[in-house]
Protein backbone atom coordinates (compact mmCIF):
# COMPACT_ATOMS: atom_id res chain seq x y z
CA UNK A 1 0.00 0.00 0.00
CA UNK A 2 3.29 2.47 0.71
CA UNK A 3 4.13 1.81 -2.79
CA UNK A 4 1.00 2.37 -4.31
CA UNK A 5 0.42 5.53 -2.21
CA UNK A 6 4.54 6.53 -2.91
CA UNK A 7 3.75 5.89 -7.03
CA UNK A 8 0.07 7.93 -6.83
CA UNK A 9 2.40 10.65 -5.57
CA UNK A 10 4.44 10.84 -8.35
CA UNK A 11 2.17 10.78 -11.34
CA UNK A 12 -0.06 13.02 -9.42
CA UNK A 13 0.93 16.63 -10.66
CA UNK A 14 1.28 19.42 -7.86
CA UNK A 15 -1.44 21.72 -7.49
CA UNK A 16 0.72 24.92 -7.74
CA UNK A 17 1.64 24.11 -10.94
CA UNK A 18 0.65 26.15 -13.78
CA UNK A 19 -2.27 25.20 -16.12
CA UNK A 20 0.40 24.31 -19.17
CA UNK A 21 2.91 22.78 -17.16
CA UNK A 22 -0.02 20.25 -16.00
CA UNK A 23 -0.87 20.10 -19.74
CA UNK A 24 2.51 18.61 -20.70
CA UNK A 25 2.90 16.55 -17.01
CA UNK A 26 -0.71 14.77 -18.68
CA UNK A 27 0.59 14.41 -22.28
CA UNK A 28 3.89 12.64 -20.69
CA UNK A 29 2.08 10.53 -18.64
CA UNK A 30 0.02 9.51 -21.30
CA UNK A 31 2.69 8.86 -23.75
CA UNK A 32 4.13 6.56 -20.99
CA UNK A 33 1.45 4.44 -20.60
CA UNK A 34 0.25 4.17 -24.10
CA UNK A 35 2.78 4.86 -26.36
CA UNK A 36 2.18 2.18 -29.09
CA UNK A 37 -0.98 4.33 -29.62
CA UNK A 38 0.91 7.59 -29.49
CA UNK A 39 3.34 6.25 -31.95
CA UNK A 40 1.00 4.21 -34.59
CA UNK A 41 -2.31 6.60 -34.55
CA UNK A 42 -2.16 9.76 -33.29
CA UNK A 43 1.45 10.59 -34.31
CA UNK A 44 0.70 9.68 -37.88
CA UNK A 45 -2.54 11.28 -37.93
CA UNK A 46 -1.71 14.53 -36.91
CA UNK A 47 1.65 15.07 -39.49
CA UNK A 48 -1.17 13.58 -41.81
CA UNK A 49 -3.49 16.23 -40.74
CA UNK A 50 -0.43 18.76 -40.80
CA UNK A 51 0.26 17.78 -44.46
CA UNK A 52 -3.27 17.96 -45.88
CA UNK A 53 -3.98 21.30 -43.83
CA UNK A 54 -0.92 23.01 -44.55
CA UNK A 55 1.33 21.69 -46.84
CA UNK A 56 -0.72 20.26 -49.93
CA UNK A 57 -1.20 21.62 -52.38
CA UNK A 58 -4.98 22.64 -53.29
CA UNK A 59 -6.31 20.68 -56.53
CA UNK A 60 -8.99 21.95 -58.97
CA UNK A 61 -11.34 19.58 -60.56
CA UNK A 62 -12.77 20.64 -64.16
CA UNK A 63 -15.96 18.66 -65.17
CA UNK A 64 -17.61 18.09 -68.48
CA UNK A 65 -20.80 16.46 -69.22
CA UNK A 66 -20.84 14.70 -73.24
CA UNK A 67 -22.66 12.41 -74.70
CA UNK A 68 -21.53 10.05 -77.99
CA UNK A 69 -24.74 9.46 -80.30
CA UNK A 70 -25.14 7.89 -83.53
CA UNK A 71 -28.23 8.06 -85.63
CA UNK A 72 -28.61 4.57 -85.92
CA UNK A 73 -28.88 4.46 -81.81
CA UNK A 74 -31.69 6.67 -81.80
CA UNK A 75 -33.73 5.13 -84.64
CA UNK A 76 -33.63 1.75 -83.74
CA UNK A 77 -36.86 -0.19 -82.31
CA UNK A 78 -35.22 -1.47 -79.60
CA UNK A 79 -33.60 1.92 -78.10
CA UNK A 80 -37.23 3.49 -78.62
CA UNK A 81 -38.55 0.78 -76.20
CA UNK A 82 -36.24 0.99 -73.85
CA UNK A 83 -35.80 4.70 -73.82
CA UNK A 84 -39.82 4.52 -73.61
CA UNK A 85 -39.40 2.08 -70.34
CA UNK A 86 -37.10 4.39 -68.84
CA UNK A 87 -33.59 3.26 -69.46
CA UNK A 88 -31.28 4.12 -71.79
CA UNK A 89 -28.63 2.35 -73.71
CA UNK A 90 -25.07 3.23 -73.98
CA UNK A 91 -23.03 2.72 -77.13
CA UNK A 92 -19.36 0.91 -77.84
CA UNK A 93 -18.25 4.20 -79.06
CA UNK A 94 -19.11 5.70 -75.61
CA UNK A 95 -16.79 3.57 -73.99
CA UNK A 96 -14.39 3.75 -76.96
CA UNK A 97 -14.42 7.78 -76.45
CA UNK A 98 -13.97 6.95 -72.28
CA UNK A 99 -11.19 4.52 -73.23
CA UNK A 100 -9.74 7.35 -74.92
CA UNK A 101 -9.31 10.01 -72.98
CA UNK A 102 -7.81 7.81 -70.56
CA UNK A 103 -4.93 6.46 -72.91
CA UNK A 104 -1.68 6.92 -73.42
CA UNK A 105 -2.77 8.59 -77.06
CA UNK A 106 -4.64 11.22 -75.31
CA UNK A 107 -2.09 11.31 -72.98
CA UNK A 108 0.53 11.87 -75.76
CA UNK A 109 -1.61 14.66 -77.37
CA UNK A 110 -1.46 16.61 -74.69
CA UNK A 111 1.98 16.30 -74.14
CA UNK A 112 3.06 17.16 -77.19
CA UNK A 113 0.44 20.07 -77.99
CA UNK A 114 -0.74 21.46 -74.49
CA UNK A 115 2.66 21.29 -71.74
CA UNK A 116 0.74 18.35 -69.63
CA UNK A 117 4.34 17.75 -68.33
CA UNK A 118 4.37 21.50 -66.80
CA UNK A 119 0.66 21.07 -65.74
CA UNK A 120 1.13 18.61 -63.08
CA UNK A 121 4.86 20.20 -62.21
CA UNK A 122 4.13 23.77 -61.13
CA UNK A 123 6.66 25.40 -58.58
CA UNK A 124 4.14 25.74 -56.36
CA UNK A 125 2.79 22.06 -55.91
CA UNK A 126 3.58 20.18 -52.84
CA UNK A 127 6.71 17.23 -53.30
CA UNK A 128 4.49 14.47 -52.89
CA UNK A 129 1.24 15.46 -55.18
CA UNK A 130 3.37 17.00 -57.90
CA UNK A 131 5.29 14.96 -60.73
CA UNK A 132 7.81 14.04 -60.34
CA UNK A 133 7.79 13.44 -57.10
CA UNK A 134 10.45 11.91 -54.52
CA UNK A 135 8.60 8.30 -54.76
CA UNK A 136 7.82 8.14 -58.59
CA UNK A 137 10.86 7.19 -61.71
CA UNK A 138 11.24 9.73 -64.22
CA UNK A 139 9.70 7.42 -67.27
CA UNK A 140 6.60 7.65 -69.43
CA UNK A 141 4.83 4.43 -67.51
CA UNK A 142 5.14 6.35 -64.34
CA UNK A 143 3.75 9.61 -65.52
CA UNK A 144 0.75 7.63 -67.37
CA UNK A 145 0.37 6.37 -63.82
CA UNK A 146 0.02 9.56 -62.69
CA UNK A 147 -2.43 11.18 -65.47
CA UNK A 148 -4.79 7.66 -64.94
CA UNK A 149 -5.47 9.20 -61.24
CA UNK A 150 -5.64 12.92 -62.21
CA UNK A 151 -8.39 12.06 -65.82
CA UNK A 152 -11.53 10.35 -65.28
CA UNK A 153 -14.24 9.38 -67.67
CA UNK A 154 -16.88 7.54 -66.47
CA UNK A 155 -20.82 7.09 -67.39
CA UNK A 156 -23.01 8.95 -64.73
CA UNK A 157 -25.66 6.24 -63.57
CA UNK A 158 -28.51 8.78 -62.48
CA UNK A 159 -28.37 10.42 -66.15
CA UNK A 160 -26.44 7.92 -68.37
CA UNK A 161 -24.07 10.91 -69.50
CA UNK A 162 -20.27 10.60 -69.66
CA UNK A 163 -18.50 12.78 -67.16
CA UNK A 164 -14.95 14.19 -67.57
CA UNK A 165 -13.26 14.89 -64.66
CA UNK A 166 -9.55 16.67 -64.88
CA UNK A 167 -7.75 17.67 -61.53
CA UNK A 168 -4.47 19.87 -61.70
CA UNK A 169 -3.49 22.45 -59.20
CA UNK A 170 -4.80 25.60 -61.32
CA UNK A 171 -8.32 25.73 -62.40
CA UNK A 172 -7.33 27.55 -65.50
CA UNK A 173 -5.08 24.75 -66.48
CA UNK A 174 -7.69 21.86 -65.42
CA UNK A 175 -10.47 23.67 -67.82
CA UNK A 176 -8.04 24.49 -70.55
CA UNK A 177 -6.91 20.52 -69.90
CA UNK A 178 -9.94 19.27 -70.35
CA UNK A 179 -11.21 21.27 -73.35
CA UNK A 180 -8.17 19.92 -75.21
CA UNK A 181 -9.58 15.94 -74.56
CA UNK A 182 -12.39 16.69 -75.68
CA UNK A 183 -11.25 18.33 -78.89
CA UNK A 184 -9.01 15.05 -79.28
CA UNK A 185 -11.78 12.72 -78.63
CA UNK A 186 -14.30 14.96 -81.40
CA UNK A 187 -11.14 14.06 -83.39
CA UNK A 188 -11.03 10.55 -82.66
CA UNK A 189 -14.83 10.32 -83.29
CA UNK A 190 -14.25 12.11 -86.99
CA UNK A 191 -11.44 8.87 -87.42
CA UNK A 192 -14.04 6.98 -86.37
CA UNK A 193 -16.79 8.42 -89.16
CA UNK A 194 -14.02 8.56 -91.92
CA UNK A 195 -12.74 4.98 -91.63
CA UNK A 196 -15.89 3.19 -91.16
CA UNK A 197 -17.46 5.53 -93.91
CA UNK A 198 -14.74 4.12 -96.09
CA UNK A 199 -15.21 0.58 -95.28
CA UNK A 200 -18.80 0.84 -96.33
CA UNK A 201 -18.55 2.95 -99.60
CA UNK A 202 -14.82 1.89 -100.46
CA UNK A 203 -15.52 -1.08 -102.42
CA UNK A 204 -19.06 -0.18 -103.83
CA UNK A 205 -17.38 3.30 -104.92
CA UNK A 206 -14.26 0.55 -106.76
CA UNK A 207 -16.65 -1.38 -108.56
CA UNK A 208 -18.26 1.82 -110.04
CA UNK A 209 -14.81 3.34 -110.88
CA UNK A 210 -14.15 -0.35 -112.51
CA UNK A 211 -17.04 -0.41 -114.64
CA UNK A 212 -16.63 3.31 -115.82
CA UNK A 213 -13.14 2.61 -116.90
CA UNK A 214 -14.95 -0.01 -118.75
CA UNK A 215 -17.28 2.00 -119.79
CA UNK A 216 -14.49 4.40 -121.31
CA UNK A 217 -12.77 1.55 -123.07
CA UNK A 218 -15.85 0.51 -125.05
CA UNK A 219 -16.65 3.96 -126.32
CA UNK A 220 -13.02 4.45 -127.22
CA UNK A 221 -13.82 0.78 -129.58
CA UNK A 222 -16.96 2.47 -130.51
CA UNK A 223 -14.85 5.42 -131.74
CA UNK A 224 -11.98 3.79 -133.44
CA UNK A 225 -14.86 1.67 -135.38
CA UNK A 226 -16.61 4.47 -136.73
CA UNK A 227 -13.25 6.53 -137.49
CA UNK A 228 -11.90 2.92 -139.01
CA UNK A 229 -14.72 1.98 -141.22
CA UNK A 230 -16.17 5.89 -141.96
CA UNK A 231 -19.49 4.70 -140.22
CA UNK A 232 -21.38 5.99 -137.46
CA UNK A 233 -24.50 4.05 -137.08
CA UNK A 234 -23.93 0.66 -139.16
CA UNK A 235 -27.90 0.09 -139.10
CA UNK A 236 -29.08 2.98 -139.85
CA UNK A 237 -26.76 3.27 -142.95
CA UNK A 238 -27.61 -0.24 -144.12
CA UNK A 239 -31.28 1.08 -144.73
CA UNK A 240 -30.82 2.48 -148.18
CA UNK A 241 -28.21 -0.23 -149.04
CA UNK A 242 -31.60 -2.77 -148.55
CA UNK A 243 -33.70 -0.48 -150.01
CA UNK A 244 -31.81 -0.41 -152.77
CA UNK A 245 -31.42 -3.92 -153.32
CA UNK A 246 -34.91 -4.56 -152.52
CA UNK A 247 -35.67 -1.86 -155.72
CA UNK A 248 -32.89 -3.52 -158.02
CA UNK A 249 -34.74 -7.05 -157.40
CA UNK A 250 -37.93 -5.35 -157.89
CA UNK A 251 -36.73 -4.08 -161.34
CA UNK A 252 -35.13 -7.17 -162.40
CA UNK A 253 -37.87 -8.85 -161.45
CA UNK A 254 -40.33 -6.81 -163.72
CA UNK A 255 -38.12 -6.48 -166.73
CA UNK A 256 -37.65 -10.36 -166.76
CA UNK A 257 -41.89 -10.18 -167.11
CA UNK A 258 -41.88 -7.79 -169.39
CA UNK A 259 -38.85 -10.00 -171.64
CA UNK A 260 -40.82 -13.09 -170.94
CA UNK A 261 -44.23 -11.70 -172.08
CA UNK A 262 -42.30 -9.92 -175.37
CA UNK A 263 -40.28 -13.68 -176.19
CA UNK A 264 -44.40 -15.25 -175.77
CA UNK A 265 -45.30 -12.02 -177.97
CA UNK A 266 -43.01 -10.95 -180.74
CA UNK A 267 -40.13 -13.00 -180.21
CA UNK A 268 -38.80 -10.90 -182.88
CA UNK A 269 -38.91 -7.41 -181.52
CA UNK A 270 -35.82 -5.28 -181.19
CA UNK A 271 -37.06 -4.59 -177.75
CA UNK A 272 -36.21 -8.42 -176.22
CA UNK A 273 -32.35 -6.79 -176.79
CA UNK A 274 -32.94 -4.59 -174.78
CA UNK A 275 -34.68 -6.29 -172.34
CA UNK A 276 -32.51 -8.61 -171.86
CA UNK A 277 -29.41 -5.76 -171.81
CA UNK A 278 -31.61 -4.15 -169.17
CA UNK A 279 -31.54 -7.55 -167.15
CA UNK A 280 -27.22 -8.20 -167.34
CA UNK A 281 -27.13 -4.42 -166.12
CA UNK A 282 -29.80 -5.01 -163.26
CA UNK A 283 -27.81 -8.08 -162.29
CA UNK A 284 -24.49 -6.31 -161.93
CA UNK A 285 -25.76 -3.16 -159.86
CA UNK A 286 -28.05 -5.84 -157.49
CA UNK A 287 -24.38 -8.23 -157.33
CA UNK A 288 -22.76 -4.99 -156.23
CA UNK A 289 -25.59 -3.95 -153.83
CA UNK A 290 -25.02 -7.64 -152.39
CA UNK A 291 -21.60 -7.16 -151.92
CA UNK A 292 -21.78 -3.90 -150.07
CA UNK A 293 -24.65 -6.22 -147.44
CA UNK A 294 -22.72 -9.54 -147.46
CA UNK A 295 -19.94 -11.72 -148.59
CA UNK A 296 -16.96 -10.28 -147.87
CA UNK A 297 -15.11 -8.82 -144.89
CA UNK A 298 -15.71 -5.35 -146.29
CA UNK A 299 -19.41 -5.25 -146.57
CA UNK A 300 -21.95 -4.55 -144.38
CA UNK A 301 -22.80 -7.57 -142.05
CA UNK A 302 -19.72 -8.14 -140.65
CA UNK A 303 -19.36 -4.51 -139.99
CA UNK A 304 -23.14 -4.40 -138.82
CA UNK A 305 -22.08 -7.37 -136.01
CA UNK A 306 -18.76 -6.02 -134.27
CA UNK A 307 -20.89 -2.87 -134.33
CA UNK A 308 -24.08 -4.90 -132.67
CA UNK A 309 -21.14 -6.38 -130.26
CA UNK A 310 -19.74 -3.31 -129.12
CA UNK A 311 -23.24 -1.90 -128.59
CA UNK A 312 -24.42 -4.87 -126.33
CA UNK A 313 -21.54 -5.13 -124.34
CA UNK A 314 -21.81 -0.46 -123.70
CA UNK A 315 -25.93 -1.42 -122.89
CA UNK A 316 -24.92 -4.33 -120.14
CA UNK A 317 -21.93 -2.16 -119.10
CA UNK A 318 -24.40 0.78 -118.32
CA UNK A 319 -27.13 -2.02 -116.81
CA UNK A 320 -23.87 -2.93 -114.26
CA UNK A 321 -23.35 0.99 -113.49
CA UNK A 322 -26.45 1.46 -112.57
CA UNK A 323 -26.61 -0.80 -110.48
CA UNK A 324 -23.41 -0.24 -108.79
CA UNK A 325 -24.43 3.31 -108.85
CA UNK A 326 -27.29 2.61 -106.90
CA UNK A 327 -25.39 0.06 -104.35
CA UNK A 328 -23.12 3.17 -103.68
CA UNK A 329 -26.06 5.23 -102.81
CA UNK A 330 -26.89 3.10 -100.68
CA UNK A 331 -23.66 2.60 -98.53
CA UNK A 332 -23.81 6.78 -98.84
CA UNK A 333 -26.84 6.34 -96.76
CA UNK A 334 -26.21 3.70 -94.40
CA UNK A 335 -22.72 5.53 -93.75
CA UNK A 336 -24.67 8.44 -92.78
CA UNK A 337 -26.97 6.43 -90.77
CA UNK A 338 -23.87 5.08 -88.25
CA UNK A 339 -21.94 8.70 -88.27
CA UNK A 340 -21.05 8.85 -84.82
CA UNK A 341 -21.08 12.32 -83.21
CA UNK A 342 -19.85 14.11 -79.96
CA UNK A 343 -22.37 16.17 -78.23
CA UNK A 344 -21.06 18.36 -75.07
CA UNK A 345 -23.65 18.43 -72.52
CA UNK A 346 -21.94 20.90 -70.41
CA UNK A 347 -18.71 22.94 -71.20
CA UNK A 348 -15.66 22.46 -68.96
CA UNK A 349 -16.00 24.96 -66.15
CA UNK A 350 -13.01 26.80 -64.17
CA UNK A 351 -13.80 25.61 -60.91
CA UNK A 352 -14.48 28.42 -57.48
CA UNK A 353 -12.43 26.58 -55.31
CA UNK A 354 -10.16 23.19 -54.78
CA UNK A 355 -12.30 20.21 -54.28
CA UNK A 356 -8.97 17.74 -54.05
CA UNK A 357 -7.49 16.82 -51.20
CA UNK A 358 -10.71 16.30 -49.00
CA UNK A 359 -9.49 16.83 -45.74
CA UNK A 360 -12.50 15.34 -43.67
CA UNK A 361 -12.62 12.09 -46.14
CA UNK A 362 -8.98 11.81 -45.86
CA UNK A 363 -8.48 11.94 -42.35
CA UNK A 364 -11.22 9.44 -41.39
CA UNK A 365 -10.22 6.83 -43.70
CA UNK A 366 -6.56 7.69 -42.46
CA UNK A 367 -7.83 7.35 -38.74
CA UNK A 368 -9.63 4.63 -39.18
CA UNK A 369 -7.18 2.70 -40.66
CA UNK A 370 -4.49 3.39 -38.76
CA UNK A 371 -6.39 2.51 -35.68
CA UNK A 372 -7.26 -0.52 -37.02
CA UNK A 373 -3.74 -1.56 -37.46
CA UNK A 374 -3.10 -0.48 -33.83
CA UNK A 375 -6.41 -2.38 -32.16
CA UNK A 376 -5.07 -5.08 -34.37
CA UNK A 377 -1.55 -5.25 -33.01
CA UNK A 378 -2.91 -5.21 -29.65
CA UNK A 379 -5.21 -8.04 -30.58
CA UNK A 380 -2.05 -10.29 -31.66
CA UNK A 381 0.13 -9.08 -29.02
CA UNK A 382 -2.50 -10.00 -26.23
CA UNK A 383 -2.89 -13.24 -27.74
CA UNK A 384 0.56 -14.32 -27.87
CA UNK A 385 1.12 -13.25 -24.30
CA UNK A 386 -1.60 -15.75 -23.54
CA UNK A 387 -0.35 -18.43 -25.64
CA UNK A 388 2.84 -18.13 -23.94
CA UNK A 389 1.67 -18.27 -20.36
CA UNK A 390 -1.00 -20.84 -21.80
Amino acid sequence: MANQAEEHKHITPPTQYSSFSRIVFALSNFIKHRPALVFFVLIPNISFFIYLSCIASPQYISEAHFMVRSERSQSTPLSMLLQAGGETITSENTYAVQDYMASRDAMNTLLKHHDLEKVFNPPYADFIARYPNFYSRHDKESFYKYYKKHIKAEIDADTSLSVLRVRTFNAAESQRIAKALLTASENLINDINTRQRQNLIGAAQKEVDESLKQLKQLQIKLAMFRDTNSIIDPEKQSVPLVSNKYVLQAMLTATQMQLDQTLKTTPDSPSVSVYRHQIAIIQQELKRASAKLTGNTESLVPKLTEFDSLTIQRQLLEKVLMSEVGSLEAAKAQADRQMVFLEEVTQPDAPDYPEYPPVTAFMAVFFAATYGLYIMGRLLVAGAREHKTT
